[in-house]
């Protein structure tokens, strides 16, 4: 089959299901054969690649690994809960993982989408004015007064200059929203984008926000995989791309090196106030893995609240330009009509 990873929404879909059949009494092997059975979707085509290697004695993980469509977290997930016997928690915690990657993604993608459709609205606008409005004024007073440029009315070709350029620039701004909502569609392209928010002050907050509701998964699905604390947390340094939350992360494998838990090196550092205390309970009553389930899903949707947070503040800006851009074009060929008409 073709070497190409699976998507969020096809890995969910994948480990939901054999979680699902694991936990009713499925052996693995005999879960993934029928799985396999829907060939209709990408996660069924993986199934049946891993059955020809399962057949030939091959482990769970290393049959996953020989289809070629499996990311290395999600195959050191696999070995971890293989050696350890707890598969289907691994399975399952996966599941919650991707779908979780796959709802902030979807919701970043949706942050672009009322910035695009409005200045494509502006360029509409605009267009309309500066090629049927304008010349159509600019023709009326140039019959009247021989010249426009020449006349009292030579501001009207002011208005026509600040229309174009401000066609000119709401046309650069959509073609590229355009291209970043497109580009967003590759997960190379996601990755790429994560830089920058970390740095720009905008969008700051949401990408700190995203970044440690995903290591909240990481860490779920690693521990329930059957690694310890430690170990887990280091795996997901490794996999952690937000450079400041890692920097974070390094203090507290310092501490927890000098005996603390996961959950006391957390507080006050990753997780602050409620949700640092939350943590911390969630480990003394021995539920950490589901408080940290729980962290993910309210962190996430702190983030979905950062990026609808974003579009509040930009939505007046872009309203002000529009406004601003027409009221002066209509304002400029109006005034001399008024002249005209009160002159009458």
């Amino acid at each position: 089959m073709a070497d190409k990873i699976l998507s969020h929404t096809e890995l969910s879909t994948f480990c939901s299901g054999l979680s699902s059949m694991l936990r009713a009494g499925f052996a693995s092997d005999r879960a993934v054969q029928v799985f396999a059975e829907d060939t209709d979707s990408a996660s069924g085509r993986a199934a049946a690649a891993m059955c020809s290697a399962l057949e030939s004695g091959a482990g769970f993980a290393d049959a996953a690994e020989s289809t070629g469509v499996f990311p290395e977290y999600a195959l050191g997930v696999f070995r971890t809960a293989e050696m350890s016997g707890r598969l289907d928690e691994a399975l399952e915690s996966l599941a919650g993982y991707y779908e979780q990657q796959h709802e902030l993604n979807l919701r970043i993608k949706n942050t672009l989408t009322y910035p695009v459709a409005l200045m494509l609205m502006m360029c509409a606008v605009l267009a309309v004015l500066v090629f049927r409005v304008l010349p159509m004024f600019e023709r009326v007073y140039e019959s009247m007064t021989g010249s426009v440029a020449a006349s009292s009315y030579a501001y009207v070709l002011a208005a026509s200059a600040v229309s174009r350029v401000s066609l000119a620039a709401a046309g650069v701004v959509s073609v590229a929203l355009l291209s970043l909502s497109v580009a967003l569609r590759s997960h190379s392209a996601r990755e790429k984008l994560r830089a920058p928010m970390e740095r720009f002050a905008l969008t700051r907050r949401a990408a700190l926000l995203m970044a440690v509701s995903e290591l909240m998964d990481m860490l779920t699905t690693l521990i329930s995989s059957g690694m310890d604390q430690d170990a887990a947390l280091e795996q997901a340094m490794l996999l952690t791309r937000h450079s400041g939350l890692k920097a974070v992360l390094d203090g507290c494998m310092e501490k927890q090196r000098e005996g603390m838990s996961l959950a006391q090196s957390f507080c006050g550092t990753v997780l602050t106030g409620v949700y640092g205390r939350m943590l911390l309970g969630g480990a003394e009553s021995g539920r950490l893995e589901s408080v940290l389930t729980e962290l993910s899903r309210r962190i996430g949707a702190d983030a979905a609240q950062a990026l609808d947070a974003l579009i509040d503040r930009i939505e007046p800006i872009l309203i002000g330009f529009l406004t601003v851009s027409v009221g002066m074009t209509l304002l400029s060929v109006m005034l001399p009509l008024l002249g005209i008409l009160g002159a009458v």
